[in-house]
């Protein structure tokens, strides 16, 4: 029967970089990473993810690897725990900081605001985007609904110029599709202009 790995060689094919036995030891200290969490934080504010502060525990754990000497008085394991500890609290006095402390009054913009749950607190915020606003939107669909009624009035000259003309279209590049000149272009479309307003009341 093949006799478990100690402690020290796992140590050393870890710092050979070997995959394997890096698994290993993150297997063996998982539920040491958890329990000193748990120990320094009891009750977990909203502001903080438990997850980041396992990951925190990880390279704690793999830097202690890197940094003990074995001819110290402290076991590895001993040596590893303070280490995971020292860099959970640091990160936590970060979370103290200025900077997080906001976050301790923040609130989910899915929180529900409304009886029935339908409502959440995102849909209550203004937005600025256009497309986003009732009233632009019925302009823009009243306005597509006359598209049809505008080529009805208009040349197929016209209409082909107009179109480019709202596209972006330059006046030389209008030109040369519709082989005229550029004062025709200008000519048409102050034409198109007059015309447009006399269809529509508003």
């Amino acid at each position: 029967m093949k006799q478990p790995i100690n402690e020290y060689e796992l140590l050393y094919l870890c710092r050979e970089n070997d995959e394997i036995s890096q698994r290993a030891l993150i297997e063996r200290y998982h539920r040491a990473i958890w329990a000193i969490i748990h120990h320094i934080l009891p009750h977990k504010p909203a502001y903080i993810d438990l997850d980041d502060l396992y990951q925190e525990g990880l390279i704690a754990l793999m830097e202690a690897v890197n940094n003990y000497k074995e001819d110290e008085n402290a076991s590895f394991s001993t040596f590893a725990r303070v280490c995971i500890e020292r860099e959970i609290l640091s990160v936590l006095r970060k979370y103290s900081g200025q900077s997080y402390r906001l976050l301790t009054h923040a609130v989910s913009l899915d929180m529900s605001v409304s009886e029935d749950e339908n409502i959440v607190l995102m849909d209550t915020i203004a937005c600025q985007r256009k497309e986003y606003d009732p009233v632009y939107v019925s302009y823009v669909g009243w306005a597509q609904d006359q598209i049809p009624k505008i080529r009805t009035i208009l040349s197929d000259l016209e209409w082909t110029i107009y179109q480019r003309h709202c596209l972006g279209y330059s006046y030389k590049e209008i030109s040369s599709y519709c082989e005229c000149s550029e004062k025709d272009v200008d000519n048409t479309i102050q034409k198109v202009r007059k015309k447009l307003p006399s269809m529509f009341d508003t």
